[in-house]
C-alpha cells in the first residue's frame, strides 16, 4: 500500500486531540477589563480619581492615607504654613491665640509652644482647601505662591545656617541657594506633585487633583 509522505496514522485518527486555538473551559469571551477594576468611561479630564479604584482591592486604603497625610501635616505644620500662605496665615494666627491661651493658664516652655504648634496646625487645616481652589482658579496667585515659597526656603535655609551652625555669611548665601535649588526641583516634580494632590483630594484638602483648564 503506498502511503503519502508525512501522513501521521495516529494523529489523523485519534479522537479528542487538544485544539491549541480553542477557548480555555468556562471562559466566555467579551471586552477586556483594565487591571484593579477602573471604571473606562470615567474621563481623565474630569479630575479627581476613578472612584471605580475606591472598591474591595484595599479595604481601609483610603481612610489610612488620610491619616498618615494629616499625621504628616501636623509633623510639619510650620512648613506647611511656609507653603500655603493663605492657610499659612490662619495657621499664624491660631498658633498665636494658643500660645497665648497656654500663656494665660500658666503653661511652661513646653506647653506654650505644644499648643502654639497645634494652633497652627488647625489654622492650616482650616484654610489649605481654600488656599488650593484659589490657586487653582487664579495663575497669578499660583506664581507668585510659588516664587514666596522658594524666597522663604532661602532665607530660612540661611537663617538656620547662620543661627544654627554659625557659619560665615559665605557659607551660608550658597548653602541656602543650594537649598532652594533643591527645593525648586522638588516642586517641579509631577510625580511629587500628582502624589501629594492625590492625597490633599482624598483628604477633603483639595477640591480636584487637577487644576481646571484657564479661561479663553
Amino acid at each position: 500500500m503506498n502511503t503519502p509522505r508525512g501522513f501521521n496514522p495516529i494523529g489523523q485518527s485519534a479522537p479528542g486531540l487538544p485544539r491549541h486555538d480553542a477557548p480555555l473551559p468556562g471562559h466566555v469571551s467579551g471586552p477586556s477589563q483594565p487591571i484593579g477594576g477602573a471604571d473606562p468611561s470615567w474621563p481623565a479630564s474630569a479630575g479627581g480619581l476613578n472612584p471605580a479604584y475606591n472598591g474591595p482591592a484595599l479595604p481601609g486604603g483610603i481612610w489610612i492615607g488620610r491619616c498618615i497625610f494629616f499625621r504628616g501635616m501636623y509633623l510639619l505644620a510650620p512648613l506647611q504654613a511656609a507653603l500655603y500662605p493663605i492657610a499659612g496665615a490662619a495657621g499664624l494666627l491660631g498658633a498665636g491665640v494658643l500660645y497665648l491661651l497656654a500663656r494665660a493658664t500658666g503653661g511652661g516652655y513646653d506647653t506654650t509652644h505644644s499648643w502654639a504648634w497645634t494652633g497652627c496646625f488647625l489654622g492650616v487645616v482650616a484654610l489649605m482647601r481654600t488656599d488650593t481652589r484659589i490657586a487653582d482658579e487664579n495663575p497669578a496667585y499660583r506664581s507668585a505662591r510659588s516664587w514666596l515659597r522658594l524666597a522663604l526656603a532661602f532665607v530660612g535655609m540661611f537663617y538656620f545656617s547662620i543661627s544654627d551652625h554659625h557659619n560665615s555669611a559665605g557659607s551660608s548665601l550658597l548653602v541656602a541657594a543650594v537649598f532652594t535649588v533643591i527645593i525648586y526641583f522638588l516642586l517641579r516634580s509631577k510625580w511629587l506633585g500628582f502624589i501629594w494632590h492625590a492625597l490633599q483630594y482624598q483628604s477633603w484638602m483639595r477640591s480636584s487633583i487637577e487644576p481646571p483648564p484657564l479661561k479663553q
